[in-house]
């Protein structure tokens, strides 16, 4: 790439002085024969011959650049990515992750792009500059110094103003998540039936539009300053620039400057203001889009909490291992709330646990700790003899496949949908159809005319669309297909109604094998046929027992379920 602007530059220089050579033979006293014809002829071709090659090298010059900068954009992107899957689940739940991710998905989007293209045209230009200098000096030395004076407070203004934009872009970033968030809800599918079922879209619509109003505002406020600035000090840039002009003329009609001179300036000065400008613009945009990548440097070094250790332990083949929670404590990061005290309760092979137990006991964050999304403050999660945190994370999670109560709505194929269970598991296709009739998906399935193929939701063309229960139907076939030692089903049957429910439980004991099983609910259907079952009140673990020893018990089980018609049944 630098050989190509070299080149480039070197074709410059050498079209300019073709110029010079041509326009001295043509104003040469010399009488007009068929020598000075010779002579014009030849410089003619050569000038037509150094700016075609000009023109070529500078249009693959342009193609590199293009290409590069395409390239650095894509890895950038790549790493973001990279960066984002390797960070632990607390981050998602923190406001300021996001503000991060923004900032630097902005500044990964086009800026890396922008940083090597205006690079490239930097570095050319300065050795354009540095060329055209040599020259200028040749005919007049006080001119350069005249013009660098006159550019370099449009420099300084520029430089400041992408400081203050950078500062006002942290600032707002909040704010423009919040503005992002409502344009979402107006634009995406998730929300559409309820934003229009109660008429929302107008309101909605005139909150985002306030608050970007208000963010368009602000943003203008200092680009209007910054453009008065610029307006004067590019103007002290044109008066230098015409002084400089004035200065040539004057001493052009003193005839102390040469035809060929005369030609050289009238080709290169304009082309040496235009590089003293492009190089101010240039060199003050790499700092502006410097100072906006800093976010995304900032986002790299963002490491997770959780790391497996340097002596990790190999998973036992032994699938016959119960998993347990030995006085497990926990908080959430920047919280000083526990949210799990003193919790022990265990998971044995092919025995189906319940977690009863009210809204905001810490049942869903129990099940992040069994899934090692975090670690407990205090205790331990146990498989088998060992602690958790002896095997690495990753081969662990394999252990596990859960059903959350936001579940994924993948809009994909069914195949992968099913797939996302076991990804990277070369697996019989009879695999994903066992799944499908143990959850009950097969029966929809089956009726889509590309059947396993088909893409589910509405957002790709020729997309299926299916209810909410068909959707946990296909998540729990998702679990079931997974590898996995143990399966949580958290809330996993709350979408289907009472006879796919009794149909899905009525085999799920036969689904799972030797899998230990981990299903909370807050229906008795689900729960009362468990062979044990831990009642969680205020994030401990209250109760615990069968259903029939718990119904027998005056707490919290009872009163969840004594008078569910269910339990007559």
């Amino acid at each position: 790439m630098f050989i190509m602007i070299v080149v480039e530059n070197l074709l410059f220089f050498l079209t300019a002085y073709a110029f010079k050579y041509l326009f001295g033979v043509i104003v040469s006293p010399a009488k007009y024969d068929a020598e000075k014809i010779v002579l014009v002829e030849k410089y003619l071709l050569e000038t037509f011959i150094a700016i075609s090659l000009y023109v070529i090298v500078k249009s693959i010059s342009q193609y590199v650049s293009q290409v590069q900068a395409s390239r650095v954009s894509e890895f950038i992107d790549d790493k973001i990515h990279a960066a984002a899957v390797d960070l632990d689940l607390a981050f998602y739940e923190s406001p300021e992750y996001f503000d991060t991710l923004k900032l630097a998905k902005d500044a990964g989007a086009e800026r890396p792009n922008q940083v090597v293209t205006t690079l490239v045209d930097v570095v050319k230009n300065a050795l354009m500059f540095c060329g055209i200098s040599f020259v200028i000096f040749t005919i007049n030395w006080l001119i350069l110094p005249i013009l660098i004076i006159c550019v370099i407070p449009t420099f300084l203004v520029r430089v400041a103003l992408a400081d203050k934009l950078y500062q006002l872009r942290e600032k707002q970033t909040p704010v423009e998540r919040q503005a992002a968030y409502l344009s979402s809800l107006i634009t995406a599918d998730t929300l559409a039936k309820e934003v229009r079922s109660f008429g929302l879209g107008d309101y909605i619509k005139r909150l985002y539009l306030t608050i970007r109003l208000d963010l368009l505002v602000q943003r203008l406020k200092i680009i209007r300053r910054g453009a008065i600035h610029d307006i004067v000090t590019s103007l002290l840039g044109s008066f230098g620039f015409f002084g400089c002009i004035c200065f040539f003329c004057y001493n052009a009609m003193k005839g102390t400057i040469t035809i060929g001179q005369i030609s050289l300036f009238v080709i290169i000065f304009p082309q040496l203001f235009n590089i003293l400008q492009s190089l101010s613009q240039g060199i003050s945009g790499l700092y502006q889009n410097g100072i906006f990548l800093t976010q995304l440097f900032k986002f790299f070094d963002l490491k997770p909490t959780l790391v497996d250790k340097t002596d990790t332990t190999a998973l036992p083949v032994n699938d016959m291992l119960e998993l347990k929670m030995e006085n497990v404590n926990f908080t959430y990061p920047n919280s000083s709330n526990p949210v799990l005290t003193n919790v022990n309760l265990s998971i044995p092979p092919g025995k189906v646990i319940a977690i009863v137990g009210l809204n905001g006991a810490g049942k869903t964050t129990l099940i992040k700790l069994l899934c090692r999304l975090y670690d407990p403050t205090s205790g331990s999660v146990i498989l088998g003899e060992e602690n958790i945190r002896n095997f690495k994370i990753e081969d662990f999670r394999k252990t596990i496949s859960a059903v959350f109560q936001d579940f994924g709505k993948y809009n994909l194929s069914v195949a992968d949908n099913i797939r996302f269970g076991d990804i990277y598991g070369n697996r019989p296709f009879e695999d994903m159809v066992k799944a499908t009739e143990a959850s009950g998906a097969n029966e929809y399935i089956e009726e889509f005319p590309n059947k396993y193929e088909t893409i589910m939701g509405r957002i790709f063309e020729d997309g299926r669309e299916i209810s909410i229960g068909q959707w946990q139907k296909l998540a729990i076939a998702r679990a079931l297909y997974s590898p996995s030692r143990f399966i949580i089903l958290d809330e996993a049957t709350s979408a289907l109604d009472a006879l796919a429910e009794y149909e899905f439980l009525k085999n799920f004991r036969k689904s799972i094998g030797n899998k230990g099983a981990i299903v909370i609910s807050h229906r008795v259907s689900a729960v009362k046929h468990a062979d044990y079952i831990y009642v969680m009140s205020h994030g401990q673990v209250a109760q615990s027992g069968t259903h029939e020893e718990l119904i027998a018990m005056d707490g919290d089980y009872a009163t969840l379920f004594k008078d569910d018609k269910e339990i007559e049944a």
